[in-house]
């Protein structure tokens, strides 16, 4: 079963995730969890969902810290980690191995349809016997489904303003 969770930006689909992430058992992932620094974003950090264990992913591009190992730019703005990457990737390894019935990755967007950034993550878990829950943004879902040819999923639509989660079935 894939579960696709989709909104606008900022509706709670990563906290939707990470709420979901605690009632199951035999799963794993990663969330991609805002960086504030005195009130300020300043990037992302991915989270590995079983360990609480952190890399710093997302950088904006005047914010990037020393010792950052750049992989691409994201139009002006934003700059990613490779380690980042490797990160996701040993995650995605480790949780194979174990034999996990349900992977949650938070976010899929202009990268993957690039066929760049998680894009082989998703491609090698769509063939696994997995259940997967995948953090679409909402502009993005129709083409996304197509580029990866995800055809049977169920929507999930956060709202943080009545804590009520609209699912449709597709």
């Amino acid at each position: 079963m894939i579960r696709i969770v989709t909104g606008p930006i900022n509706i709670g689909k990563t906290t939707w995730l990470l709420n979901d992430f605690k009632e199951k058992d035999n799963a794993d992932g990663f969330a991609c969890r805002k960086i504030r620094i005195n009130n300020e974003h300043t990037g992302y950090e991915l989270v590995h969902l079983s360990t609480d264990k952190t890399c710093h992913f997302i950088s904006k591009v005047d914010k990037i810290p020393l010792e950052w190992n750049e992989a691409f730019r994201l139009g002006m703005h934003y700059s990613f980690n490779k380690d980042g990457f490797t990160f996701a990737n040993n995650i995605v390894e480790s949780a194979l191995e174990k034999g996990v019935k349900c992977f949650y990755l938070d976010e899929l967007g202009h990268l993957e349809l690039k066929g760049e950034g998680f894009a082989n993550i998703l491609r090698r878990l769509l063939k696994e016997k997995i259940d997967l829950v995948l953090v679409i943004r909402e502009a993005l879902l129709e083409q996304m489904c197509k580029t990866f040819e995800i055809n049977d999923y169920t929507i999930i639509r956060p709202n943080l303003k009545n804590s009520e989660n609209l699912i449709t079935m597709i």
